[in-house]
């Protein structure tokens, strides 16, 4: 209890100061958000929450003009999509009851029972205006729908989205919200709530699926940034937020709920250079990594481990073989035939009479990803290599992974909601080496259809473009009043709120 104060107190005086949240990670903190979480009901008595307050962070309620990720959060509430992420990274069936893809060809079935707030039905003509709105200015959905070359309306309950190359994937993307046809200057939408009195949103008693959950409104309140927010909750003025974490911990007085992201953290590795350009050394290096070990360094249980250059829970991935784990017996076979066995004094491989060095490049500014690197720098001199870090500032730390001008680098790549590999593989692999070159073929071929999954993690594995680590959470804070079975994802925070 006297830890828990503690990190009240604490908390309290960096709002008081107007201090940034961004390096809040004492322990005390951390004590209280497990105090948090297990409260028992022989402790508090609860009441039912019936109006939820939740931030934005701007005044349009468009969701094609919308620019604040804090805005963005409301969308899945008042505008439902034609497919909806689920906790696995796979899509469940929301306005659309059947996707057929087919090459460069998806046909998309509307269900025929969907309903406008104002009782109108939902009709083909009303996704195609959606999807015109999403790509004609730029927006959260237009990379999404990048893609895709044009969409042609079949009849009242089918549509057609042709796109540029195949991706077994692309139904992932069908997130985009749709509102009704011509409604852009007031936009219309078929979701669980809908617009009432001003900041105030209202159950929509023509949702689809009938919406019985506790909450029937929502206020609206305007948060213009996350430290804004944070205060809010401390103050009790607001009930549910959502934050995009990486180094944040934050006292609330609430409770905390972890959202998996598809955010990648990864090890990059030059292979332009000559000793990396050896796909044993890469092994070698993957078989030296414990992801696990270094995700705890730095995020503590804000990320979780994965062996896959893809989230571990994602559900195409059951069934299959594990991936790379640590493995000492492997590093010292790879570096015997890699004829690194000379070691010096103090236990350091040498070729000749110098020491192998390996420099690991990282953004000093972030302290989760300063603390990987120098767990890692550690595991790799415990193995005989003369690990180094540079940490240097963001801009630079930019240019030089652009540049190439590192052995291995801490990064992290925002996937998106088809978890394609694409942007992370240009980055990486500019100059590189056969083995790599052919893993990319068979990735290209699996997103377009003509391979398989495993075969690219099979070749994946060998090769070792990048060694993954893991990916992170963000946090959802909300009032300890809602007790109910709260779930969420990155794509709805709300996931399950119809059912609360």
């Amino acid at each position: 209890m006297k830890k828990k104060l503690i990190g009240l107190a604490a908390a309290a005086l960096v709002l008081l100061q107007g201090c940034s949240f961004e390096n809040i990670m004492q322990d005390d903190l951390l004590m209280t958000v497990q105090d948090q979480q297990t409260v028992s009901t022989a402790e508090y008595t609860y009441r039912d929450l019936t109006t939820l307050r939740v931030p934005v962070g701007e005044t349009t309620l468009n969701p094609y003009q919308m620019v604040t990720d804090t805005s963005l959060r409301v969308v899945p509430l008042l505008y439902d999509s034609l497919v909806k992420l689920n906790l696995s990274y796979g899509y469940d069936l929301c306005i659309a009851s059947q996707v057929d893809l087919q090459g460069t060809s998806c046909t998309v079935t509307i269900r025929p029972d969907i309903f406008f707030w104002d009782g109108t039905p939902l009709t083909a003509a009303d996704v195609q205006y959606s999807y015109r709105q999403a790509v004609a200015t730029q927006n959260q959905y237009t990379q999404q729908l990048s893609n895709t070359t044009g969409v042609r309306v079949l009849s009242d309950t089918q549509i057609l989205f042709t796109l540029e190359e195949a991706d077994v994937l692309f139904a992932n993307l069908l997130t985009f919200p749709i509102i009704k046809n011509g409604s852009a200057a007031e936009p219309v939408g078929s979701g669980r709530y809908q617009i009432g009195e001003e900041n105030l949103l209202e159950r929509n008693q023509h949702w689809y699926k009938g919406n019985s959950g506790k909450i029937r409104k929502i206020r609206l309140m305007q948060q213009p940034d996350r430290e804004t927010g944070f205060y809010s909750m401390k103050v009790g003025s607001l009930d549910y937020l959502f934050v995009d974490l990486d180094e944040t911990i934050a006292e609330t007085g609430g409770s905390i709920h972890y959202v998996p992201m598809p955010y990648l953290v990864y090890i990059g590795i030059n292979d332009s250079r000559a000793r990396f350009s050896d796909q044993r050394f890469r092994q070698m290096l993957a078989a030296a990594v414990d992801g696990g070990e270094l995700l705890e360094s730095s995020y503590y249980d804000r990320a979780r481990q994965t062996s896959y250059p893809f989230p571990a829970n994602w559900e195409e991935l059951a069934g299959l073989a594990p991936g790379q784990s640590q493995d000492f017996e492997r590093v010292q076979a790879l570096l015997a035939e890699l004829g690194l066995d000379n070691r010096d004094d103090e236990g350091y491989i040498i070729m000749g009479t110098r020491r192998v060095s390996v420099d690991i490049l990282v953004n000093s500014e972030n302290g989760a990803k300063l603390q990987m690197a120098q767990t890692l720098r550690e595991t790799l001199r415990s193995i005989g290599l003369d690990a180094t870090v540079s940490g240097v500032p963001f801009d630079e730390y930019q240019k030089r992974v652009a540049a190439r001008q590192y052995d291995l680098y801490i990064g992290e790549v925002k996937l998106k909601d088809n978890l394609d590999l694409t942007p992370l593989f240009t980055v990486l692999l500019q100059q590189t080496e056969p083995a790599n070159e052919q893993t990319l073929e068979i990735y290209n071929q699996w997103r377009q259809g003509s391979g398989e999954l495993s075969a690219f993690l099979d070749s994946f594995f060998v090769s070792v473009p990048f060694i993954p680590i893991g990916t992170r959470n963000g946090a959802v804070y909300y009032n300890r009043e809602i007790y109910y079975d709260l779930s969420a994802t990155v794509q709805d925070v709300f996931y399950n709120i119809q059912d609360w």
